[in-house]
């Protein structure tokens, strides 16, 4: 019988946690599987709870959103466990990714490393990575769907550009770009297809780098990014690769799934399949559509 291990954030999961577990037990006994219930909190921390595994060979589900998932990647890259996931955060970018690409069971992954850290998604710097936190834009004149465009907007009418050094197949770039992508997979910002013909599994990543423009030029370029038709833009390069430098003269903070890089020299390589990703759309939809009785 297979036996997974779900580890709940609590945190993000807030008032939804005991749901989510009752869910969780539900859907163990429909699909007949053993399991174990890990739950995070201040005395035990997602990255002690994980160190707990690194000598096992566990199908580890994380619970919460694209953050634990990035913060589980590191504790279990070159262990032997599966990473899984049940999306239950509010942008759940790479959901939609293998929701579209990935087969039910367990599918090798590309990773990237940036300097000692890893993701697997979507890396971004520049105006992306530093509104990233201030990204649920709250109006009620402002629709739901736009709100990711108007914190953007916002933001950028008193952003200072910083100069970037892009160094990637023996080509130097340095300007001052509003913000430079590297993508592995093709969603970030809540459903933003900002890199159309990414794969996990084909050995390469994507850079845009995306030049300085004026407020209302890139308020179009955002539109045009939602719907994926940016690559043609001529303020857009695009950039196929396993490697690149990225440098500024100050600290810059990049944004990695969700999660915060800081350093002034940023050194991307990507790794083929370096991890296995376990993904069950019955799984997952049988805990998220589980009402609490």
């Amino acid at each position: 019988m297979k036996k997974y291990v779900f580890l709940v954030n609590t945190f993000s999961l807030k008032e939804r946690t005991n749901e989510i577990i009752e869910g969780i037990e539900e859907a163990s006994k429909k699909l007949k599987f053993k399991y174990i219930i890990e739950t995070n909190n201040d005395k035990r921390s997602t990255e002690d709870i994980l160190d707990s595994y690194k000598n096992k060979k566990e199908t580890i589900i994380v619970v919460g959103g694209d953050g634990i998932i990035n913060r589980a990647l590191n504790k279990l890259i070159d262990t032997k466990n599966t990473l899984g996931f049940i999306p239950c955060g509010t942008g759940n970018d790479f959901n939609r990714y293998c929701r579209e690409n990935f087969i039910k069971g367990s599918n090798p992954c590309d990773v990237l490393k940036i300097n000692d850290k890893y993701f697997i998604n979507i890396g971004c710097f520049g105006i992306d990575a530093d509104i990233a936190n201030n990204a649920d834009f709250k109006s009620k004149l402002i629709p739901r769907k736009q709100r990711y465009n108007a914190s953007i907007i916002k933001h950028f009418a008193k952003y200072i550009l910083k100069k970037f050094t892009v160094l990637v197949d023996n080509e130097k770039y340095e300007k001052e770009f509003c913000t430079i992508i590297v993508g592995n997979a093709k969603y970030y910002g809540k459903g933003y297809t900002i890199n159309p013909k990414g794969k996990v599994d084909d050995g390469k990543f994507e850079l845009f780098l995306i030049d300085r423009m004026s407020r209302l030029k890139f308020a179009l370029l955002i539109n045009r990014v939602k719907a994926g038709k940016h690559e043609s833009n001529k303020h857009v390069k695009k950039i196929i690769t396993n490697k690149a430098i990225i440098k500024c003269d100050q600290e810059v903070t990049a944004n990695l799934d969700g999660e915060e890089l800081t350093s002034k020299t940023f050194e991307i390589e990507l790794l083929p399949k370096k991890i296995n990703i376990f993904y069950d759309r019955d799984l997952i939809g049988l805990i998220k559509n589980y009402k609490k009785r």
